[in-house]
């Protein structure tokens, strides 16, 4: 609503409008005075400017307002005391709206401030960049990572370090993976994963390094304590009968420390002593199974990818296993989800560690009499995640808890007769398959072990 003052304005306007055109035209029908019809439009053309200025008085305020804004300035203030009390309302509304911008500006500032001197005393490398590879935030501890004192564009990493470049542009959103890179003389181990975020138009991707080094030589520590435990357990249980039995032995064709005349040997000296070389003989036979299960872990195959049509695999475990299903009593089936056709894969590999799980899971439910009906399952699904989940479960006996973390330690095992190597065997084959495998068990429910592409 336009203030007194204001409509004041425009009527004395109009009528200096409406007297300046009735003169002119009296003026030019009796052909008056040039100079004096000049100034009459004159008159009338300032009025006319003066009628518009005064009416868009308001418009051009709030213009100069926003201007303002835009160009993020707050220092405009309005006068707010002035004779209009609708103009006066006007001014204290917007230097309030003003004050409140400049208020919001402040605190995001300083969340601004606040999280960039957050991102950079992590000590989680953060890097993030935009379609073009141009880097927006990079911290010290991401610069140190990478062996770069600044970077403006991904481009350049590549120049210095193609395999890293590539492992940052391409990970998957979600995705983690470990990298090796040297920083100044060391060599760190990075845990790396990325996410991919989108502002407006604009696709950018957030990568994190974590240096994973410690934990991983801590993890590499104490599972060379396992491995040392099970293998001097085994060492020992296997030398130290040969060596009292060797002790034994000796005993018999020696006394006081000189050889016995062979006169003084009888038959059951000799008979005994035979058996004694013959244990010795099968315990030496059984350390050299040992280390010959070890070299096994030691050494496996570099995997070769090709395409597999998991159908046909399905059918091919089925039929390889079906004679021994069938002799020892074993329910087996199979679940193949729609949409799994092919993947890539060694199928060489696979077919190993898929028999070592499936002979692993016929020894558990063969040991359990307890099942009325002992049952196998292969099932083939994709995950929540969009991953193929390959899971074979079994209704044994199935797993302590306190032992979960030991399965798979190279030569640990419960069963009797049994190497231990099965397990740690079948987990290393399926990290050469870019697969992880896990297992869920409860004791007298069975086990389920699972794998994951």
């Amino acid at each position: 609503m336009k203030s007194k003052n204001e409509i004041l304005s425009i009527v004395l306007l109009l009528i200096v409008m409406i007297l300046s055109v009735a003169s002119l035209t009296y003026m030019v029908v009796t052909k008056g005075s040039l100079i004096l019809i000049v100034l009459l439009g004159l008159l009338f053309v300032v009025s006319v400017y003066r009628l518009f200025y005064v009416y868009n008085a308001r418009n051009r305020k709030l213009s100069i307002f926003f201007d303002a804004i835009r160009n993020e300035d707050s220092s405009l203030v309005f006068p707010e005391k002035v004779g209009s009390p609708s103009l006066r309302h006007l001014h204290v509304s917007l230097n309030k709206l003003n004050r409140l911008i400049a208020d919001i500006k402040l605190r995001n500032e300083r969340n601004e401030l606040f999280y960039c001197e957050l991102i950079e005393q992590s000590a989680t490398g953060l890097l993030s960049f935009d379609e073009l590879g141009y880097i927006d935030v990079m911290n010290s501890a991401a610069k140190r990572y990478l062996g770069v004192i600044q970077l403006s564009n991904l481009k350049l990493l590549e120049q210095m370090n193609p395999e890293l470049h590539q492992i940052l542009t391409q990970l998957k959103t979600g995705e983690k993976t470990v990298v090796k890179n040297m920083v100044g003389n060391e060599l760190v181990s990075l845990s790396v994963q990325g996410s991919d975020m989108q502002f407006g138009n604009q696709r950018h991707r957030l990568i994190s390094l974590q240096d994973i080094r410690y934990e991983l030589e801590e993890s590499e520590i104490d599972s060379w304590q396992k491995l040392i435990r099970v293998m001097t357990h085994e060492i020992m249980n296997s030398i130290a009968p040969i060596t009292s039995l060797s002790h034994t032995l000796l005993h018999f064709f020696q006394k006081q420390g000189k050889t016995i005349d062979p006169i003084q040997l009888n038959s059951s000296i000799i008979a005994d002593t035979i058996e004694g070389l013959n244990i010795i003989e099968e315990r030496g036979k059984g350390l050299i199974h040992f280390v010959d299960n070890y070299r096994k872990l030691a050494k496996v195959p570099q995997p070769i990818f090709s395409t597999l049509n998991v159908k046909t695999w399905v059918q091919g475990m089925t039929l390889l296993f079906k004679p021994t299903m069938e002799q020892h009593g074993i329910r087996f089936s199979t679940s193949l989800s729609k949409g799994i056709d092919l993947i890539q894969t060694d199928e060489k590999l696979l077919d190993q560690l898929m028999i070592n799980l499936m002979t692993n899971a016929i020894e558990a439910v063969c040991s359990n009499p307890e099942r009325d009906v002992p049952s196998i399952g292969l099932s083939v699904r994709k995950s929540s995640a969009n991953t193929l989940l390959l899971e074979l479960s079994d209704n044994g006996p199935g797993i302590d808890e306190s032992l979960m973390d030991k399965i798979f330690v190279p030569f640990f095992t419960t069963k009797e007769g049994g190497n231990g190597i099965g397990l740690s065997l079948s987990r290393q084959l399926a990290s050469k398959l870019n697969m992880k495998l896990s297992v869920r068990s409860k004791p007298s429910q069975g086990s389920t072990f699972q794998l994951e592409l």
